[in-house]
């Protein structure tokens, strides 16, 4: 998977605060939903002025690969990192790292959707018409640590429906939302999974290929991607990155600050969030393990039984580390 280290090519790991409590250095972890380079060039400003705000040398890493960003959090390689929800919940399933914000959308949203997407003269009017000619079109699915490319519609597209993707479509690829929405547009694809974030980008930077596509089926609303940090900072250095992300583009000289957070995904800012947010996507996650299970061929069925408890011993574990977020 391509990596791209901004300022650097190694990263050293983060001093810990009983080695140093007041590190001179942080790195941030961004998944590219487009490129790496694509999302380099949106997030550098941002990047830029957290460095002035926090007197400590800020560097990033970006990757088109959502393992490559937790496995820094995990090895302290990243200390803070923008995740999409179902990554996020094994982030703080390890519980090295935790959520502290949440982007706000310009129209003050807190969410978005997952859809499918066709081109706009495709006979596919609807999901019932794949479901009416099974085996006739080909299907872009999503990486499976994809919210709203792979986890939301395999619940309430796939699951719901009593359907396997891999019996119903003659062939199915795997690519981030930029690529399914490039495959879709050339046809390569027939039927691919995106977000409505993405295509509002789109539908500004790339209006006539966005004037290509149709959207057959939206998902009940995802909440909007979380920041998270490690645990281990130092408290000054989290206060220091939390009033960065809080106070960013709201102060009355904060410049170009609201243009460079509608460059990044069309955000006005960011809000105070916790590990609680991830509940709904917790739901889906364990749904989705255990629909799986059930349906595993190659398991026997004191397999199939000691997988739906450890399944269900792990999410119950889970749901109240998100619980005791809420509460406090």
């Amino acid at each position: 998977m391509q990596v791209i280290c901004i300022l650097c090519t190694l990263v050293a790991p983060f001093a810990s605060a009983k080695d140093n409590d007041s590190p001179q250095k942080i790195t941030v972890g961004l998944i590219a939903t487009t490129t790496a380079e694509d999302t380099k060039q949106r997030w550098q400003p941002l990047l830029d002025d957290l460095a002035k705000y926090t007197k400590m040398e800020v560097r990033a890493v970006v990757s088109t690969s959502y393992n490559d960003i937790l496995a820094g959090l995990k090895n302290n390689s990243i200390q803070v990192a923008w995740l999409s929800s179902k990554i996020a919940l094994d982030a703080v399933e390890d519980t090295q790292s935790t959520i502290f914000a949440q982007m706000v959308k310009k129209d003050g949203s807190r969410g978005y959707n997952s859809v499918l997407i066709t081109q706009q003269h495709s006979p596919i009017k609807s999901f019932d018409d794949i479901l009416a000619n099974k085996g006739a079109y080909s299907f872009a699915d999503g990486d499976k640590k994809s919210t709203s490319g792979y986890l939301v519609p395999a619940y309430y597209v796939f699951a719901k429906n009593k359907v396997e993707p891999e019996k119903l479509f003659k062939k199915i690829t795997i690519g981030n939302h930029q690529k399914n929405f490039q495959a879709v547009v050339n046809g390569a694809v027939d039927v691919a999974t995106n977000n409505t974030e993405e295509l509002d980008r789109l539908k500004k930077e790339l209006p006539e290929q966005f004037g290509k596509v149709r959207v057959i089926w939206s998902s009940p609303l995802i909440p909007n991607d979380p920041l998270l940090y490690r645990k281990d900072l130092p408290a000054g250095v989290k206060a220091r990155i939390e009033e960065f992300f809080f106070t960013y583009g709201k102060q009355k000289n904060a410049g170009n600050q609201a243009e460079v957070l509608q460059q990044i995904l069309n955000l006005s800012g960011f809000q105070r969030s916790t590990d609680a947010q991830l509940k709904p996507i917790a739901d889906l996650a364990l749904f989705s393990l255990l629909r799986n299970n059930m349906y595993d061929n190659t398991l026997s069925s004191a397999q199939k039984q000691k997988a739906f408890e450890d399944i269900s011993a792990r999410f119950g574990k889970l749901s109240a580390t998100l619980e005791m977020a809420r509460l406090r």
